[in-house]
């Protein structure tokens, strides 16, 4: 049995898939059951919770061999507090109620923001933690902490770091970003740069490596497809794909950062939940080099990303389109 947590988000949805379409059994930690019934009518069985309830999360561990954390609060914008509970505070209960199990590997999906946006080429695994006191970066880095934590004590666990990833469900990358070509944002004039793109199905096939493959235990991977393509060649794509125009306009990385502080300062001022036209994390997300490698898997695990970017903007065209 192998316990999925995110199963209802964008990329715990496709692990999920994979996990079943290969025979395994799996086990979910959903909060709303309803929505994890595509999946549960496939045989996945589920558990009612969340990652703040001790009770759900020693259900839901119980019995199993693995554990694959997907679930997490990706965003650019909401309250600490919340950030706090997702990515910090819930991953601590979770390895609290993994400490007196005995698993073959738990999987812990992070990302390469906790390197701070460093907005160079040739980062690899060993590049330093760089908190730039951003809700994601930093919650995300606390997080990744008490995994090392945990390893230090003999949990048998990996940790994948995927850039940014994009594909069918994907919401920000997605839907969001359709969204903004339509109303006319501009976009970020760093866009040249290396965006770090990776398509959702190649950071399943690398999560299920890891997962059987025991030298990879007490490590970390990045999780990209390692093809040097920008966000002005995935926006170009996205738009061809679906006969929009091209956005006319673009801000010099300095002046999108300065909105976005000022736009951030203002939201928290008046107390608003509604996320701001621009935030630094989407500035630095969208407009620094994202240069980092995949050496490691490759020589480490013989791991390549299977799906092109021709492939990968053609799926997620083809599921943007069946939402209109």
């Amino acid at each position: 049995m192998i316990l999925l947590t995110g199963a209802t988000g964008f990329l715990g949805s496709h692990v999920a898939e994979a996990l079943l379409a290969r025979g395994d059994r799996i086990r979910l930690l959903v909060r709303r059951p309803d929505a994890a019934r595509w999946l549960t009518d496939r045989g996945a069985e589920c558990v009612m919770g969340d990652l703040s309830s001790a009770a759900a999360l020693a259900t839901a561990v119980d019995g199993c061999r693995a554990v694959i954390h997907c679930a997490a609060l990706a965003s650019d914008w909401g309250s600490w507090d919340t950030f706090r509970a997702a990515n910090d505070i819930g991953v601590a209960n979770l390895l609290t109620a993994c400490s007196g199990a005995s698993l073959d590997c738990f999987v812990h999906v992070s990302t390469v923001d906790v390197y701070g946006y460093p907005d160079r080429d040739g980062l690899d695994e060993s590049t330093p933690y760089r908190d730039r006191g951003f809700p994601y970066n930093s919650t995300k880095i606390a997080g990744e902490l008490r995994v090392w934590a945990a390893v230090a004590a003999g949990l048998p666990a990996v940790i994948i770091r995927p850039a940014s990833i994009y594909g069918p469900r994907s919401m920000t990358l997605g839907v969001d970003l359709i969204e903004a070509i339509r109303s006319g944002a501009p976009l970020i004039r760093g866009g040249n740069v290396n965006a770090g793109l990776v398509y959702v199905a190649n950071v399943v096939a690398l999560i299920l490596l890891v997962l059987e493959h025991r030298p990879a235990l007490g490590r970390v991977f990045h999780s990209l497809d390692d093809d040097g393509r920008t966000w002005r060649d995935y926006v170009t794509a996205l738009c061809q794909g679906l006969n929009l125009p091209m956005p006319r306009l673009s801000l010099p990385h300095g002046i999108a950062y300065a909105l976005g502080s000022t736009m951030e300062w203002v939201a928290r001022a008046r107390r608003q939940s509604r996320r701001p036209l621009l935030t630094r994390t989407a500035v630095e997300l969208l407009g620094t080099r994202q240069g980092f490698t995949m050496t490691r898997a490759r020589q480490q695990l013989g791991f390549a990303p299977a799906v092109t970017f021709g492939d990968g903007i053609a799926r997620t065209v083809e599921w943007l389109r069946s939402r209109s």
